[in-house]
């Protein structure tokens, strides 16, 4: 008898163990369109495995259902209702789940007598805060890309440079179910996998990794596509090959092999081009940086200079062009993809590896007008330009779940590259009567190189108790840069003659060198505050040193042997912060709304050449943030957000270094700068019908700056001198909206677009505070149109107002822009087809730039279909037929109109073959 109590009290506890990993399920059945709630409904769910019946309720009468006590596993969810259509849903159950599927929309089968319904019923889907679109519903022709299939997929926009916008919202990220995919980079995703690969495409907001573990909303959101392969598609291999080749020695060559089984991943790919196509895509700036708040600072080389600037958390990212299109790169890129899972998914493996060189030469022109409180002067620039640059990325991920409750992740990141550049420039400078003040003349070179290493843990742990959690994160990151370079200018000054009163000659020889350790952890605790809430405790340590040793050598006989001391200087700036708060969180039916705040205690400390403490700023800091989102129905919602966080000065602007690159604009560090502070408030509202696809998206934002970093300028006889100071004033805005419907009995597709950006922005300049107001508005129209092995028809029209008025200078500034573009595509039998393309950009005189900058830019392609399946091509292209396209930008900033042209790719023809392979079980080809 002794040995009964302790065994039942086991069994007791194993009993209890084994019931609190029990799944839960419960939802709302209702009208899709009287929106009532549907009672008496049956709700059943089936084994998908083996599909037998598994259990089925009957909703109550306010439309409600629970499953209680669920096995885990993959179910079917099936809902039937007299006279509406029957319901299918997939479902996935994990141990101790409590999943609530909300409202859950069924359609009276008389509305399927609609003809809209016939095709928009399975087209785009609402689930929970995730846009669904169904790939097959979405005619493209045969061998078309992603790109092409998100082109006619409506809330999504595709521009030129192959940018994806969603609901008025930039694309940050590009995954392949559910996994990065090369690291990532969004161009290799949608411009090589075939459109006829994809099942389902989601749009949705990811929440950061803690947000997602916790349940506990932390603000953090990247606007993030989702492909999901098609099944047949993940077993076997599929891929393409492009070899073209043109006039003007033009060639361009792509392929990409993917090999699935199962879980398991295989890509790579490579491009060689100098077509302008460089692979790189706008990939997410904050992925590889784990959140930094204090950007690192490194080295770049950017159109021949050195100098040292603040890159953030780009260190390992592979988004910028950095030749900001100008000039013809050539262009080699490639990269290797694994990924597997394991083990019933315990553990799972992400491996990405990059190599890419582009070469490019520039040649290019500006004109800028600098108003002064009292006058205004013109800067007329010519430059020509070379570089190469080779960058290697590779990045690696390993995810172990210990059990169901448990998971450590490691990451692995690293970077190396090299730049060379040599850049030679011509400026005039002359005032409002067109008098010459100065010529600037700069020859200047440089070689550089940069690495950098990330590695970071995260621990995750899950207790039986819905809600409890616990998570630690540490990451470590170095990088280090090295440049050297030759400086040669020359600055001529006149006053009112043809001959210089004064000539300044500059020689040097620079290195630079900049080193930066970071060190962030976090520790994070959830705990259920009643059914419906959450509270959040955190803690947060964060640690960045940075040090730059900048060092110019002017020529001594002949050599470059005496140290220059103004340009010269070792620096150091070291920040620690340390941090806690809370977050209380409610997960209701309609409502879910957050509201916290951290208070941080952050210290920057700044050393000069002979480590001597310079300064010692401490700060006390609050990091307030809240959202709300309110679900009004199924396929509508309403999001508003806040959050305030300081932004400290980075490295460049405090470093009290004097800096000559360009003789005609030195800037100085202010070592006294203090830190800023910004509240941000954002606002997002979608509403989408299903049965008309009428979709409505509204997107907006509004951020204030106290006491903000903002440039000093004082310009003496063409030559301005800028430093950075705190003021306060600045704020920007930002406002996008679309409507989108399809016209009934018809293919064709209308939407209409209208935004607007700008903001408030002070300066000072020559002592005076300078405050400039500047706005965009646009106001665009789109139509498209497709006929399957007929045609398809894809037209937009642009119109943007730019305005800009400063106060020492209340002359209102504003020109019209315009862009306009049309494609089409006719098919002439099912395997020719015939298409043309043309964009036209109009941009409206001012005062300060008094000709029209209009260039149309037309292009057209013949191709035909070869093999049984469609899937080879020939392809014959024109590019710029009437020899328009060149480089070209217009922008109003603070006191100053900026206007700048520069050469792109001309006219050239080139003829191509293009190979879609594809290898599954059961197949030939």
């Amino acid at each position: 008898m002794r040995y009964r109590l302790p065994a039942f009290c086991i069994g007791l506890l194993f009993s209890f163990s084994a019931f609190s990993q029990k799944a839960q399920l419960s939802g709302v059945i209702l009208d899709s369109f009287e929106k009532k709630n549907l009672g008496d409904a049956v709700v059943s769910l089936v084994n998908k495995k083996d599909s037998t019946l598994y259990r089925f309720v009957r909703t109550k009468t306010d439309g409600s259902f629970s499953f209680q006590s669920l096995d885990t596993g993959n179910f079917y969810l099936y809902i039937h209702y007299p006279k509406y259509v029957d319901h299918v849903e997939d479902i996935r159950l994990g141990a101790g789940e409590m999943l609530n599927l909300g409202s859950i929309p069924v359609i009276p089968a008389s509305k399927l007598l609609e003809e809209v319904i016939v095709k928009q019923n399975r087209a785009i889907r609402m689930r929970g805060d995730t846009i669904e679109y169904t790939a097959d519903s979405f005619k493209v022709r045969d061998g078309a890309s992603v790109k092409d299939l998100l082109r006619v997929m409506p809330g999504l926009q595709v521009d030129n440079k192959g940018q994806v916008t969603a609901q008025g919202q930039k694309v940050e990220k590009v995954l392949v179910d559910g996994e990065e995919f090369f690291g990532d980079d969004p161009a290799v995703v949608i411009e090589n996998l075939r459109a006829d690969a994809i099942d389902k495409v989601q749009s949705f907001d990811k929440k950061s990794e803690q947000a997602e573990f916790t349940g506990v909303d932390d603000g953090s959101r990247s606007k993030t596509l989702n492909l999901v392969l098609k099944e047949d598609k993940k077993k076997g291999y599929f891929g393409k090959v492009v070899i073209g080749g043109g006039t003007e020695e033009r060639y361009s060559e792509e392929a990409m092999l993917n090999f699935f089984k199962g879980k398991k991943k295989f890509s790579v790919y490579g491009i060689a081009s100098n077509t302008g196509k460089t692979g790189l895509g706008w990939q997410d700036r904050n992925k590889f940086g784990e959140g930094d708040d204090f950007g690192d600072a490194t080295v770049e080389m950017g159109a021949g200079f050195i100098m040292i600037s603040s890159d953030g958390d780009d260190d390992f990212g592979d988004w910028s062009n950095r030749y900001y299109d100008e000039g013809i790169p050539r262009t080699f890129k490639a990269g290797a993809h694994y990924s597997n899972k394991w083990l019933k998914d315990q553990q799972n493996m992400n491996l990405n590896y990059t190599i890419r060189d582009i070469k490019n030469e520039s040649i290019g022109n500006s004109l800028t007008k600098y108003i002064l409180p009292d006058s205004a002067y013109y800067s007329r620039e010519n430059h020509k330009s070379g570089s190469q640059e080779t960058r290697q990325l590779a990045s690696g991920l390993y995810d172990i779940k210990i059990d169901s409750l448990a998971s450590i992740r490691f990451k692995l990141n690293a970077k190396k590259e090299r730049k060379t550049g040599a850049t030679l420039s011509n400026t005039l400078s002359q005032d409002e009567d067109l008098n010459l003040v100065n010529d600037n003349k700069i020859d200047n070179s440089s070689e550089s190189t940069n690495e950098a290493y990330l590695a970071s843990l995260l621990w995750r742990q899950k207790f039986t108790k819905k809600g409890r959690t616990l998570s630690l994160s540490l990451s470590h990151k170095y990088n280090e840069g090295n440049s050297t370079g030759f400086l040669f200018s020359t600055t001529d000054f006149y006053s009112g003659s043809a001959n210089p009163y004064l000539r300044d000659t500059v020689d040097q020889f620079k290195s630079n060198f900049s080193k930066t350790l970071t060190t962030n952890s976090k520790l994070v605790y959830t705990e259920p505050a009643g059914k419906k809430a959450l509270v959040e405790f955190n803690y947060a340590f964060s640690r960045i040193g940075s040090d730059a040793d900048r060092r110019s050598f002017d020529k001594v006989n002949g050599k470059y042997t005496g140290l220059n001391q103004e340009f010269s200087n070792k620096y150091s700036l070291n920040y620690h912060s340390n941090s806690a708060g809370f977050k209380y969180q409610y997960n209701g039916k309609k409502l879910v709304a957050n509201i916290g705040t951290n208070l941080g205690l952050a210290r920057y400390e700044q050393f000069d050449s002979l480590g001597k403490k310079v300064n010692d700023l401490k700060y006390t800091n609050l990091f307030p943030t809240s959202r709300i989102t309110y679900k009004m129905a199924a396929q509508r919602s309403l999001n508003l957000t806040y959050s305030g966080s300081p932004q400290p000065p980075s490295l460049d602007q405090v470093n009290p270094i004097r800096e000559n690159t360009n003789s005609l604009f030195i800037q100085e560090g202010n070592p006294d700068l203090e830190q800023a502070f910004r509240h941000s408030v954002s606002l997002f509202f979608s509403d989408f019908k299903l049965l008309t696809g009428r979709n409505i998206w509204i997107n907006g934002s509004f951020s204030s700056t106290n006491n903000a970093i903002v440039s000093s300028q004082v310009t003496v006889n063409g030559v301005t001198t800028q430093k950075y100071i705190n003021t306060n004033g600045n704020f920007d805005y930002y406002f996008y909206s679309s409507y989108g419907f399809k016209l009934k009995k018809t293919e064709l597709n209308l939407g209409v677009n209208l935004q607007t950006n700008g903001g408030r922005f002070v300066n000072f300049v020559n002592g005076i505070s300078n405050t400039s107001n500047n706005n965009t508005t646009g106001l665009s129209f789109s139509v498209y149109t497709y006929k399957e092995d007929k045609y398809d028809f894809n037209a937009n029209v642009g119109y943007n107002l730019n305005t800009s008025q400063s106060s020492i200078n209340p002359n209102k500034l504003s020109f019209w822009s315009q862009d306009h573009n049309a494609s089409v595509n006719v098919y002439i039998t099912k395997r020719l087809r015939i298409g043309s393309d043309v964009n036209f950009y109009l941009r409206e005189k001012t005062d300060a730039f008094d000709g029209n900058n209009n260039f149309t830019v037309w292009g057209a392609t013949l191709n035909y279909q070869v093999f049984k399946k469609k899937n080879g091509e020939f392809r014959l292209e024109m590019n710029d037929i009437l020899n328009q396209r060149r480089g070209f930008e217009r922008e109003f900033t603070l006191n100053r109109v900026y206007e700048r042209n520069f050469n792109q790719l001309g006219r050239y023809g080139m003829l191509s073959f293009v190979w879609n392979f594809t290898k599954q079980p059961g197949t030939t080809k």
